[in-house]
């Protein structure tokens, strides 16, 4: 079965820019990662918005993370409404717009770390998370309480990573190993069975071992034989599964409440129609 599966980044980029290039390159390793375990037939495309926030940092202030939730939620729904796609990938580790996502779109929608958390559970009993910034913790803290993680969460760490540090790890991921390891142990000692890296890209990133392809031919995926879950592979999976099941009128979700969508309530739709008109500056898609 063919599926065509839709990737929403958060972080915006404008063609023809050295932003975008960098962008692409991005895609590029996301693209290896998702080979490894990607279906035959299955299609992935990413989708830019032109306008966000132009760095990792400001995700730290939930203020700016709502103001640029709006961008992500507007492109899911115009991907949803393009008819390109069988099911869509909110891409950060921080889930944005999930709840909001899920009532706005048609189509199957998942997020790494509810998928992560979730997997992560079957796994093994305890499972930690190792974010890329210690000011974002909290996020991922309050993402473990929204999923009901309870007693097999142990926590986060965060490494002191910033942006730039990200970016090289693109091309050299020896610093960004050396400091994850510490924070791996961290968890370790509390319980963690599963290590879960709490960031897209620095998931990819351990996955292929950029510049260290020699000393890790298969990437690294465990810290003292503790497993370092793939974020990509486990959401780009789910995605499938969820495709492959609104294909053959499987259920999938329900929208009886929680994800109820006002598709069919005319009237609500009506109340929200000037603020539901997006203005742009748009999408653009690799």
């Amino acid at each position: 079965m063919s599926l065509r599966i839709g990737v929403m980044h958060t972080l915006p980029a404008v063609e023809g820019t050295d932003q975008a290039e960098a962008a692409k390159f991005m895609n590029s390793l996301i693209r290896k990662n998702m080979d490894m375990v990607k279906s035959e037939g299955t299609e992935v495309t990413f989708q830019f918005p032109r306008l966000g926030l132009d760095g990792f940092g400001a995700f730290q202030y939930a203020y700016m993370n709502t103001l640029n939730e709006m961008q992500t939620l507007y492109g899911y729904m115009e991907m949803d409404q393009s008819g390109d796609f069988d099911a869509l990938i909110g891409w950060c580790f921080y889930d944005p717009a999930a709840r909001e996502g899920r009532q706005a779109v048609s189509l199957p929608i998942v997020f790494p770390a509810e998928c992560c958390m979730k997997f992560a559970s079957m796994m093994a009993p305890k499972f930690g998370v190792v974010t890329t910034n210690v000011k974002t913790q909290w996020v991922v803290d309050d993402l473990a309480k929204k999923y009901n993680a309870g007693d097999q969460y142990v926590g986060s760490i965060g490494i002191p990573c910033c942006f730039e540090d990200q970016i090289k790890a693109q091309t050299d991921i020896q610093p960004t190993i050396d400091a994850f390891t510490i924070a791996a142990r961290e968890l370790i000692a509390k319980g963690a069975e599963v290590i879960i890296p709490g960031c897209m890209l620095a998931d990819t990133c351990l996955r292929l071992a950029p510049g260290c392809e020699e000393q890790y031919p298969n990437g690294v995926t465990d810290i003292d034989g503790v497993p370092i879950l793939n974020v990509t592979a486990v959401t780009l999976k789910m995605a499938e599964m969820m495709a492959t099941f609104n294909k053959t009128q499987t259920p999938y979700i329900s929208k009886s409440l929680y994800y109820k969508s006002a598709h069919d309530d005319p009237e609500s739709e009506k109340e929200a129609a000037r603020i539901m008109k997006y203005t742009g500056p748009g999408f653009w898609r690799d």
